[in-house]
């Protein structure tokens, strides 16, 4: 009595130690794919960021691990790592989105990204993959008591060792996922792999003489006849009041520890949530400070030389001060309200505005804007002029400037600008977003129209970007989704 007791006590210390533990494995998660994602190393990352969105889910916080997973796609479509380039990293983004809908106990959800991971897995072409694959989906058919769906999985996954008579790695496997599936607590899954393994090693040992099969199978069956009588001597000594009156006051005493530990965890978030929401009050502030600054600044410019150049710049800069304010200010649009777009006219009556403006051999040509895209037209175009207003500035003669669009998905679309102009220096190029970042003469360039457009961009949803593989010349890309999940 004693003994079990001792046991159900260290297992109910291990489960409340799991749950202080997730803000701890999210940071440790979170810090290790944030360097992976930097570094490019995509596999490593997507399996980091699956174990941030477990600690998340531990958490309750399944907001925030769908948003994580959602983070990691979208950053390798916009570096145009595609899941048919590479199907490893989707396959466990997928995988991870699958474990938080069971979690959920969302069945459809759950079934639903079963598919998407088998379609991975199958152009990934990896024999752990697979593996891995083919016992979730065996684990899914059980716990829906799918029997013979589950059963067809086991069968397949032992197949790849049936193929080639290699009847000790299959006997191996068979064992990894009895194991597998305890780990997991599922008994439905260790009971018909168990009954799968028995049929299996019965067949084998019909045509063949080694007996070591044989003697696995014994070993197994011994295994199996210990741990029925270990729960027959359990069941027992569970069996009295004292016990279940013990296992009472233990239930009572860790969901009591559980309670206080989510009590923390709510108040970790509530400060959070405050730093949050001071953040923006100050951006707020920021931005009413600016748009003070420039409003109380035009009565004033007014009074001066209107022809005098300087005069003109500083104007310039006190109205794109302004506008950046009220970028700043704008709420986050919704895709909902986007319409759709004739491309070929869209983009036309924007290069039309500015051929004038070229310098002499200077060519502006359309590529692929034909067709329909459902988008924010009006600040698509604010920005698009603004690149081409660029591009007519630093384009020397006999220069070609292309703006181009691309469909990178079913919601994700691109405008790309390109000119053969001198291109950005690259020590220039890591601030090139960034608002007030150095000290400048602004009748030189207020340096405001980059931060303002990649702004806009960013409250589409969307982001304004520099291709760095465009070594000669520049080439600026602006990616605008149409769906709030991307």
């Amino acid at each position: 009595m004693r003994r079990l007791l001792t046991i159900l006590l260290a297992l109910t210390t291990g489960v409340l130690a799991v749950m202080a533990d997730a803000q701890a494995d999210f940071s440790k998660h979170i810090k290790a794919y944030n360097s992976q994602v930097a570094s490019r190393q995509y596999l490593p990352a997507a399996k980091s960021a699956a174990g941030a969105a477990q600690a998340c889910a531990a958490a309750k916080n399944y907001d925030g691990a769908f948003k994580l997973l959602s983070g990691l796609d979208k950053i390798m479509a916009e570096r145009k790592v595609s899941p048919d380039s590479l199907p490893a990293p989707y396959y466990y983004t997928a995988k991870a989105r699958y474990e938080l809908y069971q979690h959920m106990h969302n069945t459809a959800q759950a079934e639903a990204w079963l598919k998407r991971m088998a379609t991975y897995a199958r152009k990934a072409d990896s024999r752990d993959i697979t593996s891995d694959m083919l016992f979730c989906e065996a684990q899914f058919y059980y716990s829906v008591d799918r029997t013979e769906q589950g059963d067809r999985c086991i069968a397949r996954l032992i197949r790849q060792y049936d193929s080639s008579t290699d009847y000790k790695a299959a006997d191996k496997a068979y064992k990894a996922l009895i194991e597998r599936a305890v780990a997991s607590n599922d008994a439905a899954l260790v009971e018909h792999t168990y009954e799968s393994y028995m049929h299996w090693s019965d067949s084998i040992e019909a045509v063949n003489a080694d007996t070591e099969l044989g003697k696995v199978k014994k070993e197994m069956a011994d295994t199996v006849a210990e741990m029925e009588q270990m729960d027959h001597t359990i069941a027992k000594r569970t069996g009295t009041m004292v016990t279940f009156i013990t296992l009472f006051v233990i239930a009572v005493g860790a969901l009591a520890i559980g309670a206080l530990l989510y009590w923390r965890i709510i108040i970790k978030n509530r400060r959070m949530r405050r730093r949050a929401e001071e953040a923006d009050a100050r951006n707020a502030a920021k931005s009413a400070m600016l748009q003070n600054m420039s409003t109380s600044l035009k009565p004033a410019l007014d009074k001066l030389d209107p022809d005098n150049p300087a005069v003109q710049s500083l104007r310039g800069y006190v109205s794109k001060v302004g506008t950046l304010s009220e970028v700043e200010a704008m709420e986050p649009k919704d895709p909902a309200t986007f319409e759709n777009v004739n491309l070929e006219p869209f983009c036309r009556s924007i290069a039309d505005e500015f051929r004038p403006m070229l310098r002499k051999g200077v060519t502006l040509v359309l590529d692929g804007t034909r067709g329909w895209a459902k988008i924010d037209a009006p600040e698509v175009q604010k920005i698009l002029e603004h690149l081409l207003d660029n591009a007519a500035k630093f384009t020397p003669e006999g220069g070609k400037i292309t703006l181009a669009y691309r469909k990178r998905g079913a919601t994700t679309h691109q405008f790309i600008v390109t000119d053969s102009g001198p291109g950005i220096p690259e020590e220039e190029r890591e601030d090139l977003f960034k608002a007030f970042n150095a000290s400048r003469d602004i009748t030189d360039g207020d340096g405001l129209g980059l931060p303002i457009c990649a702004l806009r961009a960013d409250k589409m949803g969307g982001s304004l970007t520099l291709d760095p593989t465009v070594t000669r010349g520049t080439s600026f890309i602006l990616t605008v989704h149409t769906d709030n999940h991307i």
